[in-house]
């Protein structure tokens, strides 16, 4: 495997159908070249912009020149028409991944299909902050990817592997679940300091305004009453818990929980905004397992028996110091161990546990700095100030491994529009990784015949001529400025350029040539000539700064290039192609080769209609360059000099240059 991975230089693709270990985005490699299995990234036309997430699976005895592909996935990038190539790369594990059930599936039946299936583990797939949707298909059953995130709860993006300490949790929407839930609101006196941005994007500019974390808590609160309001027919059994030392329920203003809708009539909603209203800090310290133990009691007496029951604990989490691990000497009370508490909650009663945390060491460092920096001292930050995350982190790991995040306004707004609108259950570590056998004999796949390489004398007639093309490429791009303001080509990056060196033996590779050329000599062309237009065509060409360049630049030389190119690469299904298409193709075809198609391995034709190509295009450039360096009619420079273009090398020579309308 070369530096890059696979590429067709020194790899053939073999597509393979039906179920089994090359399917959906697991690829086959020889196990000669690819002693471990890896991630990687297949590059349709090259292009990194369009790259696919795979698994490269290592498969014994497949030759070493042959990479195997889904066919499904081959003929989505059309793999055969185009330049590729797969490497190997670094995947990030994610801590924690969640996957929306399939609506065929009821909560239950989604989370036993994913703890058992062997194909979720060693999964390669790419999560980005598009907003595209994400699937992940296991045994024909496909979960979209509602959430990816690191250790600290923070969401991840890029290329990305489960692993066996991924956390999976399946979620099922609200219409299909019932969820009785608890939000235990901390309200210790760290929850009194002002260093949260109040801003949506989470910026953080010197002298924006701040805003105290109880009062980003409020904030995050009134934004999930109000997506409610806008949900009709969802019904969700709440209460809402202030803690600090102590806890009180200040919703509903009774013992136990009530149902939160929007029905006409209900008051419900508006209950919950004056609780909301309510909540402030005061200036005592935090006991978390009295609270979890509080949220417990009313799940349990409360709760509906068939509903899931859901503790959301919102804390900054400051000021608390995990106890060692001998514990010598101590006699803890239940209370007085929150992660016990709650793994006693989860394994006895089935309640689960999500964790927000406000704050974290960035905001809080920052906001530090600030408050130094205006009191002109260094001194350190209060104990029971620093937000500390690591006790949520082990609740959320004992309570089902469910959701934990971190952050200012932003992250808490987010995560409470979603509360309620569905269940996240946990399913673990996923199942160890067991692929399916594959569907070919890998020893029955042979290599194909090595093409001989070019002919010395053929390489020196392509290498003149593409080095003709490309110097002429550069004399009109520095002549065009002067004499139109503007460069007539924007500069073509190197990769293209470096294509144009290829000489073509396969209709691969003279579509990968061809895209190259379409790149430098077509989309690069100033907007302004790039294509005629069919109405009105005289008059717009009046309005050009040199109107002489229209027809040098529409007589078909590179109508040709843009032509074929749109056959070829856009178009490539024989059945969607019509009879103007393939004449006109087949045309310009016949007066480069003197054939009117081509068979895939015809060397000799592609290679011709290669080198056709390239000397039309040297002689436009030579055109455009003189009409560049002309003078304008009337305003002749007699010390001039001679246009420095010059003629067609010889090795073009008998070949025709063809002018017409093109393609």
């Amino acid at each position: 495997m070369s530096l890059l991975g696979f590429t067709p230089d020194d790899t053939r693709l073999s597509t393979v159908s039906g179920p089994g270990l090359v399917d959906g985005n697991r690829l086959g490699a020889p196990a000669g070249r690819l002693p471990a299995e890896t991630a990687g990234l297949l590059l349709p036309r090259g292009s990194a912009a369009e790259s696919v997430a795979v698994r490269l699976v290592p498969v014994p005895d497949l030759p070493a020149d042959v990479l195997l592909v889904p066919e499904a996935l081959a003929a989505e990038h059309r793999l055969a028409d185009s330049p590729w190539q797969v490497r190997p790369a670094d995947a990030a594990v994610p801590a924690a991944l969640e996957l929306e059930s399939p609506a065929e599936l009821s909560l239950d039946e989604a989370t036993r299909h994913v703890q058992n299936s062997t194909l979720l583990m060693g999964h390669v797939f790419t999560h980005g902050d598009d907003h595209r949707d994400v699937w992940i298909d296991l045994d024909g059953h496909p979960f979209r990817v509602r959430s990816v995130a690191d250790q600290t709860g923070r969401l991840l993006t890029g290329l990305l592997r489960v692993g066996g300490n991924t956390r999976v949790s399946v979620f099922a929407p609200g219409v299909r679940s019932a969820v009785d839930v608890v939000v235990l609101a901390d309200c210790s006196g760290s929850m009194g300091a002002d260093d949260i941005p109040d801003v949506r994007e989470g910026l953080w500019n010197r002298g924006e305004r701040r805003v105290t974390r109880m009062d980003a808590l409020k904030k995050a609160l009134r934004t999930m009453i109000d997506a409610r309001a806008e949900v009709d027919g969802l019904v969700t059994r709440f209460a809402l818990v202030r803690f600090d030392l102590t806890t009180k329920v200040i919703f509903p203003d009774r013992e136990g929980m009530a149902e939160v809708t929007n029905a006409p009539g209900d008051r419900s909603l508006e209950l919950l905004r004056g609780a909301v209203a309510l909540l402030k800090h005061g200036d005592q310290a935090t006991d978390i397992g009295k609270a979890l133990h509080r949220a417990g009691e009313l799940l349990y007496r409360h709760g509906v028996p068939d509903n899931d029951k859901l503790i959301v604990l919102v804390s900054d989490g400051a000021h608390w110091a995990p106890m060692s691990e001998d514990r010598s000497g101590e006699s803890v009370a239940g209370t007085d161990d929150p992660v016990s508490t709650m793994e006693e909650l989860h394994t006895e009663l089935g309640i689960r546990l999500h964790a927000v945390g406000i704050s974290d060491q960035t905001l809080f460092g920052r906001w530090w700095e600030d408050y130094c920096r205006q009191q002109r001292t260094r001194a350190e930050p209060p104990e029971h100030l620093v937000p500390n995350h690591e006790l949520l982190s082990r609740l959320v790991d004992v309570a089902g491994g469910d959701r934990h995040r971190i952050g200012g306004v932003d992250v808490l707004e987010e995560y409470f529009t979603e509360l309620g609108s569905g269940v996240v259950r946990s399913v673990g570590r996923p199942a160890g990784a067991r692929l399916p056998a594959l569907q070919i004999d890998p020893a029955a796949v042979t290599p194909p015949p090595r093409r001989p390489a070019a002919d010395p004398g053929r390489q020196q007639e392509w290498a003149t001529l593409r080095e003709t093309v490309l110097a002429r490429y550069s004399d009109v791009c520095t002549a065009s400025v002067p004499r139109l303001g503007y460069a007539l080509f924007d500069p073509a990056p190197p990769g293209d350029l470096g294509q144009l060196r290829v000489i073509a033996a396969t209709n691969m590779e003279f579509n990968a040539w061809l895209a190259a050329a379409h790149k430098v000599f077509h989309e690069r062309l100033h907007s302004s000539v790039r294509n005629p237009r069919r109405k009105g065509r005289a008059e717009y060409v009046a309005t050009l700064p040199l109107p002489e360049l229209a027809e040098l630049l529409w007589d078909g030389r590179l109508g040709d290039v843009f032509g074929l190119r749109n056959y070829f690469l856009h178009n490539p299904e024989f059945e969607k192609r019509s009879e103007e298409q393939n004449r006109e193709v087949g045309e310009a075809i016949l007066r480069h080769t003197g054939k009117y198609a081509l068979s895939e391995e015809d060397a000799e034709g592609w290679y011709l209609l290669q080198r056709g190509l390239m000397t039309n295009l040297a002689g436009m450039l030579a055109d455009v360059h003189r009409l560049l360096v002309s003078p304008p009619p009337g305003h002749r420079q007699p010390d001039a000099p001679e246009p420095a273009s010059g003629p067609l090398p010889p090795t073009a020579v008998g070949t025709v240059i063809v002018k017409g309308q093109g393609l």
